[in-house]
């Protein structure tokens, strides 16, 4: 008998540990043009039929719009919604320093095939009137914005994937991926950028600086806005530990001009 409870214990453990669900992520692609993708922790064969998806994405402040928002799952339309920081603040939602924008695919069909941690794009959009500070960022179910909204804020994907019932199998905005960082897409001083060069690009071990300015600092990015290196400035730099993908890389000058520029690490 302490076998039996010992297996059953076991089993739903295991349950509870490799749960089938999806998080979702922010994409940074070029200059300030995004997508947001969901990452499942599952296989699933095609017969996977996702119903209808929402979240929310937090923007500074502003005259900072959403644009040209194209449906990736489908061709599906999204519809999306702003509430700007003042009318949260009436609501008493916030410190007035955000605009919110809820984005909600309808109720459908599409069935889908994939493995776990494979991005699945959703949206894409545009943000306007290039802001170079702050940030963009997925709000979190927990945020008390989305707990005081009542669910209209919330993150969730509604999905069958058991051709058994249509439930929410939303787990959480993904590691790294929750946010990006305008100021990673600043405008760069236009002199600087005509005298410096960074190569190899793809780079797999090092890349290397040249330039007749007086740099100071170097700063790299992943393309979610985080951070990964930050050093006083060298012509020789080590990039052999970090993952395979694209990334940004801002030098900065004597004068704190800065200049950014993309490159892949193989």
């Amino acid at each position: 008998m302490n076998k039996i409870y010992t297996s059953l214990i076991l089993s739903l453990t295991l349950l509870l540990t490799y749960g089938q669900n999806y998080d979702l992520g922010i994409i940074h692609m070029t200059g300030y043009n995004f997508k947001v993708v969901a990452i499942p922790d599952f296989d699933s064969s095609g017969n996977t039929d996702i119903s209808d998806v929402g979240f929310a994405l937090m923007l500074p402040a502003g005259s900072f719009d959403i644009t040209n928002v194209a449906g990736l799952l489908g061709g599906r339309t999204w519809s999306t919604t702003e509430y700007d920081a003042a009318f949260l603040s009436g609501l008493s939602l916030g410190d007035g320093t955000r605009d919110a924008w809820a984005f909600n695919l309808p109720p459908g069909q599409t069935l889908l095939a994939h493995t776990a941690a494979q991005q699945i794009d959703l949206v894409s959009f545009t943000v306007t009137n290039s802001p170079n500070s702050g940030v963009i960022s997925l709000l979190a179910n927990s945020d008390p914005i989305a707990v005081g909204a009542g669910g209209v804020l919330d993150s969730f994907y509604n999905s069958n994937i058991d051709n058994t019932t249509t439930q929410d199998y939303f787990s959480a905005i993904a590691p790294g991926l929750g946010s990006f960082d305008f100021a990673t897409l600043s405008d760069s001083d236009p002199v600087l950028n005509s005298h410096l060069l960074i190569y190899p690009n793809p780079a797999s071990d090092y890349i290397f600086i040249e330039t007749s300015a007086d740099l100071t600092r170097v700063v790299i990015y992943n393309v979610a806005g985080k951070k990964v290196t930050e050093m006083d400035f060298e012509d020789k730099i080590d990039v052999g530990k970090l993952a395979s993908g694209l990334y940004f890389i801002e030098v900065q000058d004597l004068q704190n001009k800065k200049a950014i520029r993309k490159i892949v690490i193989d």
